[in-house]
């Protein structure tokens, strides 16, 4: 691990251990740390799902996302989302016909903040957070498919299918879910089709 992060010059200062089994079943891998002090966690059911070889693989798609510039671009969006959201309830947060549509219309009754809020989240915000949603999944889908990429063209091209067919039925995840339903559901595409791609990429480097 030390010598992959070495390889594509990412900033490894720690590794640890989580030990998930004691809850789960369920794999996981990620990093997190800011600048050049940068830490990958592995969940011991990872380690002893795969080979040595297929978690290189599986981390290589992860520090693909750390790459590409996955990882800052979800902080950002995350951030301006909630600096909108917030702005916009801002604009709300005196409105009377708000609640008053809602029946909070006594008016020797200060309706309390957290009522507003409800109402803008549930009611105003809700169309908006669902397109913003959707469209976040969409391009979260959109990276893990760069990630395999990055993870491919580090060599581990069949290593990465390998592992992420064990983990996904060590995890009991969904072979071939409804097409539609997974579109916008899953921040992740279904396996079947990471694995065409990352078949079909491979033919190409061949």
């Amino acid at each position: 691990i030390n010598s992959l992060a070495d390889k594509i010059k990412f900033p490894l200062t720690k590794l640890f251990v989580v030990d998930g089994s004691k809850r789960s079943g369920h794999s996981n891998a990620y990093m997190f740390g800011f600048r050049r002090n940068k830490r990958i966690v592995l969940y011991d059911t990872l380690i002893s799902q795969v080979t040595e070889e297929e978690l290189c693989a599986i981390l290589g798609h992860e520090l693909g996302h750390w790459a590409r510039g996955h990882t800052a671009f979800n902080f950002c969006f995350t951030q301006a989302y909630f600096g909108a959201a917030f702005f916009f309830f801002s604009l709300c947060f005196g409105s009377v016909g708000l609640v008053h549509a809602f029946g909070f219309d006594d008016s020797a009754r200060p309706v309390p903040a957290i009522v507003s809020l409800l109402l803008f989240f549930g009611t105003l915000w809700e169309p908006v957070d669902k397109a913003l949603t959707f469209l976040m999944t969409m391009h979260s889908r959109k990276c893990e498919y760069e990630a395999d990429e990055y993870s491919v063209k580090l060599g581990f091209g069949q290593q990465l299918q390998s592992g992420l067919c064990k983990i996904n039925i060590e995890n009991l995840g969904a072979l071939s879910p409804d097409r539609l339903y997974s579109t916008y559901h899953y921040s992740h595409p279904p396996l079947t089709e990471r694995l065409s791609a990352m078949m079909a990429l491979d033919s190409k480097m061949k």
